[in-house]
């Protein structure tokens, strides 16, 4: 368990030793990493079921554009709107939209009961 304990001390008491412009970014990425692990660690840990899978696959894309767009920010910033998202910013897209609209496929297609499965005839 040494390494769990090693992530969450990563996570939460190296953001100070960045400069003090960076820290918030720094603290971003920091978290993305460890939660990038625990994911690992679900994953090959588990039964490795489809759906586990496309849940953690989700989730790690989502994690790896903050870290990646915290470290690109850090090392080369650029103009971010109150309220917009860093990612969002640099690329012009709103990658929230899609992840928002994978959940819903994903929570859809994993609903217990389905209008389709529901026998309508006596």
């Amino acid at each position: 368990m040494k390494w769990l304990l090693l992530i969450g001390a990563a996570r939460h008491y190296l953001w100070p030793h960045f400069p003090p412009e960076l820290q918030g970014m720094a603290s971003k990425g920091l978290g993305a990493v460890a939660i990038l692990v625990l994911l690992a660690v679900v994953w090959f840990k588990s039964d490795r079921s489809k759906a586990l899978g496309l849940i953690l696959l989700w989730w790690a894309w989502e994690e790896t554009q903050v870290a990646m767009c915290s470290v690109a920010y850090m090392f080369s910033p650029w103009a971010v709107e109150p309220g917009q998202g860093i990612c969002h910013a640099l690329t012009g897209l709103d990658l929230g939209a899609f992840g928002v609209l994978f959940v819903a496929v994903l929570a859809y297609r994993s609903a217990p009961v389905r209008l389709s499965s529901i026998d309508t005839q006596a």
